[in-house]
């Protein structure tokens, strides 16, 4: 049986006060016996949800009940510590590219037969998101494409399924192709269909049956994944409708849209248990273009949810109050990946709308830390990879803290259970 052991007796997660430690079953202030070791593997019937930290921006892995596997988005930003908005220290170190950590975290916790990525999904096209093209980046062996964050990944680990939201022509709201991150990423895919034999598609607003178990669905008849939001269409909350919530493309391309608005957005469900995770989507420029509030329509037909991914690493613009007060999030997880990510009033937002919020970082710059406040200590971590265990069935989850300084994987903090609401 798998090693689930709480850190509180009222089943809150209130106990570690963000530093980390968690206590044992008593309460009794001794350390939870996971600390220090290895986090036991996934196994059939739980779900998890691993916030993998390089510091250069946002990778997800999740791996479903029947042992189906997902990887949102691989961070491969190439952004120089020295920038004007620096990012935090690269995780575990300098000498190792973000491609790499993901694909090696990912071969760890993957224990499936295939030992593969089902999905490869990227929320939008943004560097901290899917990687960098440059010249200083390898080719993978073929010579066929430059390896870096998605690209790097996919050439490291078999992909069935890769699902964005530009294929196949990358024309919207205007022609990406010529753009070298895009075009690299274009000759990985050609690569992935000839290699793996993988199929690509583009994310379909409304469905819940383009993400789906591959291992064993009839088993898990409690699972699902709605597909919310993309490229400004919007699910209506009813079958498989949508809207579009975008102008005219001639006055959407004049307004000069950033690719955030652009995010896919999804809910997956597992009995009691809801997950909303949504890219960078944010509300930044509204004041002018009110269309560019895409999280408004989205809070209009998701409900309540256990566990959110913040919203373009908690910066400011984004996580607005209507969004959160729909969301009310039982825990937080953020990705911040520059000096100014999560924002101080995006923070005070998420406490508002649920006090008891459980608010996990996998990493903030010092600098940032002054401009938090009082609510500095209300968060429950600050480093490390996070991962959401969700048990069988959906009913409770824990939230384990990783050590990101090596890849041995071992636990920093315990936090739960739980109760899925």
């Amino acid at each position: 049986m798998m090693l689930l052991l709480s850190c509180s007796k009222n089943g809150n997660g209130d106990t570690n006060n963000g530093n980390n430690k968690g206590d044992d079953d008593n309460g009794n202030g001794q350390e939870n016996p996971l600390i220090g070791k290895v986090l036991p593997d996934w196994e059939e019937g739980y779900l998890d949800i691993h916030a993998i930290n390089t510091g250069r921006g946002e990778s997800t892995l999740l791996i479903f009940p029947d042992g189906t596997t997902m990887l949102i988005d691989a961070a491969g930003s190439l952004i120089s510590p020295t920038n004007a908005i620096p990012p935090p220290p690269q995780k575990p170190n300098s000498n190792v590219s973000p491609g790499t950590v993901i694909a090696n975290y990912s071969k760890h916790f993957i224990k499936t037969a295939s030992n593969k990525l089902n999905y490869m999904m990227l929320s939008h096209f943004d560097p901290d998101h899917m990687g960098s093209c440059e010249d200083i980046l390898p080719m993978d062996p073929s010579g066929s494409f430059r390896m870096g964050g998605v690209t790097e990944v996919g050439a490291k680990i078999a992909v069935d399924k890769i699902i964005d939201r530009g294929y196949p022509d990358y024309n919207f709201p205007i022609d990406m192709t010529s753009e070298a991150r895009i075009a690299n990423y274009m000759k990985f895919i050609n690569w992935a269909k000839t290699v793996y034999h993988a199929t690509a598609e583009q994310f379909a607003v409304g469905r819940n049956d383009q993400i789906v178990l591959k291992e064993n669905p009839s088993k898990y008849s409690n699972f699902e994944i709605r597909n919310i939001c993309s490229n400004g269409v919007v699910w209506t909350g009813t079958g498989t409708e949508t809207s579009t919530r975008f102008p005219a493309i001639d006055d959407l391309v004049a307004a000069s849209p950033a690719e955030n608005i652009f995010c896919i957005g999804l809910v997956l469900s597992y009995g009691k248990f809801d997950y909303f995770t949504a890219g960078d989507l944010q509300f930044n420029g509204k004041s002018t273009y009110p269309w560019k509030d895409i999280e408004a329509p989205v809070a209009d037909v998701v409900k309540s949810v256990d566990v959110m991914k913040a919203n373009h690493h908690g910066t400011s613009n984004t996580n607005s109050a209507a969004i959160l007060e729909r969301l009310k999030p039982q825990v937080m997880l953020i990705h911040p990946w520059r000096d100014v990510q999560p924002n101080p009033e995006t923070i005070t937002r998420m406490y508002d709308a649920s006090s008891n919020c459980q608010v996990f970082t996998t990493n903030m710059t010092e600098a940032n830390k002054s401009r938090l406040g009082a609510n500095l200590n209300k968060l429950k971590s600050m480093q490390g990879h996070i991962v959401v265990r969700v048990s069988p069935g959906g009913e409770e989850y824990y939230v384990y803290v990783l050590d990101d300084n090596n890849e041995d994987y071992k636990v920093t903090g315990v936090f739960g259970p739980y109760q899925s609401k």
